[in-house]
Parts: structure tokens; C-alpha cells; sequence
């Protein structure tokens, strides 16, 4: 093998490896993020009240925080063959009726309709507390300059 091929090969390596870590420290960002969410939410429903898709978070492979509006959003697990839901730039929402149910309604993601499993109402107004309050704290442990 040629030196212009080995290094060709050694590139798309490294660039494939630097990929990977990025992959990889984006699913632990949204794990941690997961934790923090689920702190917020109740008890699944199997059933709840759902006008329109207002916006979304991925928070992992198959979980999301999906926003009604700005004041109330659901943490939604879906099923596991929905690989893109990490990088999904946008989702569709399948239901028939003004609810969302658990294992009859679904979610468009990427192409695929991806069954919803579970559904937590999430205590937004309480979340949206914590994470000022965990803001502030870190203001103030940074020492002055």
C-alpha cells in the first residue's frame, strides 16, 4: 500500500474515531439531561390531552421531552427501532383524536413511525425553577475575576 493511501486511510480513520466521541459525549448530555427531566415527571398516563406539537427534545435513543406549548410538555418513550430520534431535526405527531395514547398513537421520526410506549406528564413550570436556580448557583460559585 501506497504512503498516499495509508495516510488516506489513517485520516478517515481519525475522522471516523473523532465522530464516534462526538456521538458518544452527545448521548451522555442527553442522559444527564433524562435524569434531570424525569425529576419533573409524574406518574405515565395512558392517556392525555394533545392539540398540536409545539416543539421537542431528544433526550436519548428513545425517550423525549415533547412540548404542547411553552408551559406543558410530555416525556415520551417510543419504541426502540427509531434510531434517529437523537439527531432528528424534526418529528410528526400520528394521532387520530385531541389526545395523546400510549401504545396507539405514534411519532414520525425520520421516515419511520415510531409507536409511543409511555407518556409522563412533565411539571414544566418546576423545571423551568430548578434549572434558574441551578444557573444561579453556578454564577455564583465561579470566583470573581
Amino acid at each position: 500500500m501506497s504512503l498516499k493511501w495509508m495516510l488516506l486511510l489513517g485520516a478517515a480513520m481519525a475522522a471516523s474515531a473523532g465522530a464516534q466521541d462526538r456521538q458518544s459525549e452527545r448521548l451522555s448530555k442527553m442522559e444527564q439531561r433524562l435524569e434531570f427531566v424525569t425529576r419533573f415527571a409524574s406518574a405515565p398516563k395512558s392517556s392525555v390531552p394533545f392539540a398540536r406539537s409545539y416543539d421537542f427534545e431528544p433526550l436519548g435513543r428513545h425517550t423525549l421531552l415533547l412540548y404542547e406549548s411553552m408551559n406543558r410538555a410530555y416525556l415520551v418513550e417510543i419504541e426502540d427501532f427509531c434510531p434517529d430520534l437523537p439527531t432528528a431535526m424534526s418529528i410528526g405527531v400520528d394521532n387520530k383524536t385531541s389526545s395523546l395514547s400510549a401504545k396507539f398513537d405514534a411519532l414520525r421520526i425520520g421516515g419511520r413511525s415510531c409507536r409511543i410506549l409511555e407518556i409522563r406528564p412533565v411539571d414544566v413550570k418546576a423545571m423551568k425553577a430548578a434549572q434558574k436556580a441551578e444557573r444561579e448557583a453556578a454564577k455564583a460559585a465561579k470566583p470573581a475575576d
